[in-house]
């Protein structure tokens, strides 16, 4: 079937066909039910690989089943109007925190709720009227509204409520200040204080800086990393089975911009003998020597040590490989290469780089679910820091321009990662 012009009803029994493979899986392991009310699964369950196909058959071709019969200029006008009324009335709910006044367990009504909230009931029907075609609360009667699956999650306890509120509190300004930030600044900007924040936020500062600045914007910031952090495909078990780290025998390597040590962790617990050296900033590399939060265990605690060093300074340490796990990720081009120069002045012949990091596929883009999620995270980091994910051949290239004696060997990847590792040699 062409993907530029699908056929009706060949999407409709891809739906039926995969829909029942759903359902069928879900009963016979007793996984819940999918659904919209408050008791109905929050999230799609972990499931053996057919079904998770599945599931992303039926998304897809549900996807272009209704973009195909809504038609492009319909499609256009109504993407376009929900898409920005979908984050006013979520910033709405939150700002006023109209979910915490809604009963977990029955429906209130329009005016007790307006009371309570000391809200415009008028405002709040229209809000919440257009949030519940979302499936954003439930409307059991037209003057009284419930609790949904999904504005459960938006509870003030939830641990989602910081996520969304985020995106659509905290990066709608930045979304709006986009294009002034280029007009103002210039297209392809490399610098970090030259972004859609700076401009929507009239602030001077790097993103990190913009972050630290409000607790409150650095707690909502740091539950949404977190989360992603702990996503499967994320997982530290990817670096530990992402290389053969026995190549690098009893050697030594250093983790340029390790956090707290979890990865070095990882790597010493792999490579038995290697030695891990994880290079922080000041305050890093305290919270990695506090008892409280320190994370290397007794089998690798004499194998992993901490110093403090800024990876923009020329590298004082001498090891046979240098490991970043997303420490370029958030650079632009012409910072990402000063990382790399830096490590210039300790390297050896035969010395590795190696990056863990996200790598796009060069091809033609689909219009797939999954492929427009992760396209619209590759615009967040154009939102932060003025960035974006790179190709294979991108990172190649700045690798090169860093230093001109690394030389691409091989791309590794974990079944299940996210990321690959990306290996480069000094000749």
């Amino acid at each position: 079937m062409d993907a530029n012009q699908p056929d009706l009803e060949a999407l409709a029994q891809t739906c039926l066909q995969e829909a029942k493979t759903i359902k069928t899986h879900l009963a016979a392991n007793s996984l819940g039910d999918l659904g919209f009310s408050p008791t109905a699964l929050p999230s799609f369950p972990k499931t053996d690989a057919q079904t998770q196909q599945a599931r992303t058959n039926l998304r897809n071709a549900a996807k272009t089943l209704y973009d195909l019969t809504t038609g492009p200029q319909e499609g256009l006008t109504e993407l376009s109007l929900t898409s920005l009324q979908f984050i006013g009335s979520v910033r709405y709910l939150l700002h006023f925190k109209i979910p915490d006044s809604v009963p977990q367990d029955s429906p209130i009504s329009y005016s007790a709720l307006a009371s309570t909230t000391s809200v415009s009931i008028s405002q709040l029907k229209q809000i919440l009227r257009f949030a519940i075609t979302n499936h954003i609360f439930l409307s059991p009667t037209p003057d009284t509204v419930s609790h949904s699956a999904s504005s459960l999650l938006l509870l003030s306890t939830s641990p989602m409520a910081p996520i969304i509120h985020w995106l659509t509190y905290d990066c709608a300004p930045m979304l709006a200040g986009q294009v002034g930030a280029i007009e103002k600044w210039g297209h392809g900007s490399q610098e970090q204080n030259q972004t859609a924040v700076n401009y929507a936020y009239d602030f001077d500062g790097s993103f990190y800086d913009f972050i630290s600045a409000d607790e409150g914007r650095e707690k909502r910031f740091g539950t949404t990393i977190q989360r992603a952090s702990e996503q499967p495909a994320s997982s530290v078990k990817h670096v530990a089975e992402g290389f053969d780290w026995s190549v690098l025998g009893n050697g030594s390597l250093v983790d340029v911009g390790g956090h707290i040590g979890f990865c070095g962790v990882a790597i010493a617990q792999a490579a038995e003998g290697l030695k891990v050296v994880v290079q922080e900033r000041p305050e890093v590399v305290a919270m990695a020597l506090d008892p409280t939060t320190a994370v290397v265990p007794a089998d690798v605690k004499e194998r992993v040590e901490f110093e403090v060093h800024d990876f923009f300074t020329p590298q004082k340490r001498e090891a046979d490989a240098y490991f970043l796990r997303k420490t370029l990720l958030n650079f632009t081009d012409e910072y990402a290469k000063r990382i790399v120069a830096a490590l210039s002045p300790a390297l050896r012949k035969g010395n590795r780089l190696l990056i863990m990091d996200f790598v796009l596929v060069e091809k033609a883009v689909e219009a797939t679910v999954m492929e427009r999620y992760s396209r619209a995270v590759d615009l967040q980091m154009l939102l932060y820091y003025n960035c974006r994910y790179r190709t294979l051949d991108e990172w190649k290239a700045l690798v090169k321009a860093g230093d001109e004696r690394f030389e691409f060997e091989g791309e590794y990847r974990s079944p299940g990662s996210s990321m690959p590792i990306l290996s480069f040699v000094v000749r």
